[in-house]
């Protein structure tokens, strides 16, 4: 009796404290993408067409910013950080060392930039929560050209703030706060043709 009352009591409490780190974040609650190991872009689509994130360069440092369409070519990796709650590495295509990571804030320049992993976990900055209003069934394969998210919230681990599109290509992407009413900070996870 006491063990299950006890259980009972943890099962409320990691609810609890789950719930609060999801409100303090305000993020939208929604799915978490998997990805299958394949690599990805992450695009907005709005009144002004469609962009994706990408970088300047693959180099550490490197910032992160929007810019047209690629034709179809694959900027980043996601993947699963395997930390609770569910967090993601967000890693260059072209170098897996480096991840897209939140600078101290605030900034007047790029406020997310590619840095080189920190393979001990302990830098948060380098953690993002996905939150997306439909995912692709994880037990079906998505086909070149699909998507695994849409309209996804991608906040920071660290900072509690979200990646915020300005609106001006080429211009790199800002951290704002989190809400679920934002319509540039909505991005779509598409599978690349490789």
């Amino acid at each position: 009796m006491f063990q299950s009352a006890l259980l009972a009591n943890f099962a409320v409490t990691v609810t609890y404290t789950f719930a609060v780190s999801l409100s303090s974040r305000q993020i939208s609650v929604g799915c978490g993408p998997n990805f299958q190991g394949h690599p990805v872009s992450i695009i907005y689509g709005g009144a002004n067409g469609v962009e994706e994130l990408s970088t300047t360069s693959d180099t550490a440092g490197a910032n992160i910013i929007t810019q047209a369409l690629s034709a179809r070519t694959p900027e980043f990796l996601v993947e699963n950080s395997g930390h609770f709650p569910a967090s993601y590495l967000i890693k260059d295509q072209a170098d897996h060392s480096l991840v897209a990571y939140a600078t101290a804030f605030p900034r007047t320049d790029a406020a997310i930039k590619l840095n080189p992993i920190d393979n001990t976990g302990a830098d948060e900055r380098q953690y993002w929560f996905l939150s997306c209003a439909t995912c692709a069934d994880p037990s079906l394969a998505v086909p070149p050209g699909g998507v695994f998210g849409t309209s996804c919230q991608i906040a920071n681990s660290a900072l509690g703030l979200c990646i915020q599109r300005t609106g001006i290509l080429g211009a790199p992407p800002v951290l704002g706060p989190c809400s679920a009413g934002e319509s540039n900070q909505k991005f779509n996870f598409l599978r690349e043709y490789l």
